[in-house]
């Protein structure tokens, strides 16, 4: 139960950070500032900002994932939900998004929300960067308190000749 638990903390807290930040940012800024003009595609300026946005919330969802669940197990959950809904909205993107002829400015918000693209690259590569920092991020957390966490052998740590209480083999 923990298990489940860890991988749906972590998962709303990616899905949470990445839309608390990117929905306002988009609203404000509109889509003549976060689109190249006449198109539907994002811009470079706002791939930059939701790459370090989503990057961060990869970061913090695996740490989160790690500590409700106190398990690794936990964060391959939360990698194997992101990568596969990650790719699953590539997919939908890159083949099977709506074309819209319309301009930017004159499409209903929920026609804008579903023709809006991204290049083929950002796509495909946020889901696996996102799924290594989930990684990074919920596996280091399993050291934060291992008895001989960050120590090396000349201080006693793993494979220093000593046993866990400090004490000589």
């Amino acid at each position: 139960m923990r298990l489940l638990l860890g991988i749906a903390a972590g998962l709303a807290a990616v899905t949470g950070i990445s839309l608390s930040f990117l929905v306002p940012l988009f609203l404000a800024l509109g889509p003549e500032h976060a689109l190249v003009a006449g198109t539907l595609q994002f811009n470079t300026a706002w791939i930059g900002v939701a790459l370090i946005v989503s990057l961060t919330a990869a970061s913090i969802g695996g740490w989160v994932a790690h500590r409700v669940s106190d398990s690794i197990g936990a964060v391959f959950g939360l990698i194997a939900l992101v990568l596969g809904f990650g790719l699953l909205d590539a997919g939908y993107h890159q083949w099977l998004a709506p074309a819209a002829l319309a301009l930017p400015g004159q499409l209903p918000w929920y026609q804008l929300v579903l023709g809006l693209r991204e290049p083929l690259w950002y796509d495909i590569t946020l889901p696996l960067l996102m799924a290594a920092f989930i990684w990074v991020a919920g596996s280091s957390r399993q050291f934060e308190y291992h008895p001989d966490a960050g120590r090396g052998w000349l201080l006693g740590g793993a494979g220093s000749g000593r046993k866990k209480g400090g004490q000589p083999r």
